[in-house]
């Protein structure tokens, strides 16, 4: 996958001494914007897996209502963690062991096995800790690889626009040329950048950031449920001898 980024980084960097005498210029230059997105790309194909990669693009998928699995996924394992806790201290445990079985999330099924066991505060904690490293591995590098391309999309559009201010120069003896509409294109690579990292990657990083957040506090929550259901039940169990 890195030398894929790197070809591809390479084939942008050409892409931009290209011929450009004929553009016209508008609002949108496809030459300008398929350097900072193609730079974009290269650079999280250097720094990942192809597993991390996959993920990037596909986190795009959160942002469209219906098909978001992060945000969807915590608030339904929310709402199994809030039922499983009232039906087991209701006293209905054959209903909570029967929703950890058809709960789709591992976390429910691993706070029955704890509360069952009665597990200790250790063994508790160092459950949770797995659970939030497994999150974590899954949705981290690819929510980074989105905050790294808020930081480096304005560079790729400065890449944009120092090859065709070098093609400029190079053409300056040209009397034909239209110098201020030669500028104008250069720049236009630099505005795309700013914009994609400003106002495109930066807050999709956010926004997976804030859903990561709430997932890491449900397993947190969670942790205390267990703790809070194990101590009820030893509250209800009577002591032998008495």
């Amino acid at each position: 996958m890195q030398l894929l980024g790197l070809v591809l980084l390479a084939s942008v960097v050409w892409y931009g001494f290209a011929d450009r005498s004929g553009a016209v210029i508008s609002a949108f230059d496809g030459h300008a914007a398929l350097m900072v997105l193609g730079g974009s790309l290269a650079a999280v194909m250097v720094s990942s897996t192809a597993t991390t990669t996959f993920r990037t693009l596909a986190c795009l998928r959160e942002l469209v209502p219906g098909l978001g699995v992060l945000g969807r996924q915590t608030a339904t394992m929310e709402a199994e963690r809030l039922e499983l806790s009232g039906l087991w201290l209701a006293g209905k445990r054959a209903q909570a062991v029967e929703l950890a079985e058809r709960s789709a999330a591992p976390v429910i099924g691993r706070m029955l096995e704890l509360v069952l066991g009665r597990a200790p505060e250790a063994a508790i904690r160092t459950a949770f800790t797995e659970l939030r490293h497994a999150e974590l591995s899954r949705w981290q590098p690819a929510i980074g690889n989105w905050e790294l391309l808020a930081r480096l999309a304005p560079s790729f559009g400065m890449v944009g626009t120092i090859t065709g201010m070098i093609k400029l120069f190079q053409s300056m003896g040209n009397e034909n040329m239209n110098l201020g509409s030669a500028i104008s294109l250069a720049l236009l690579a630099t505005l795309y950048g700013v914009a994609f990292g400003a106002g495109v990657a930066g807050p999709i990083g956010h926004y997976l950031r804030n859903h990561l957040d709430e997932r890491l506090g449900l397993l947190e929550r969670a942790e205390q449920s267990v703790a809070a259901l194990i101590a009820s039940t030893a509250r209800d169990t009577p002591v032998q001898g008495r």
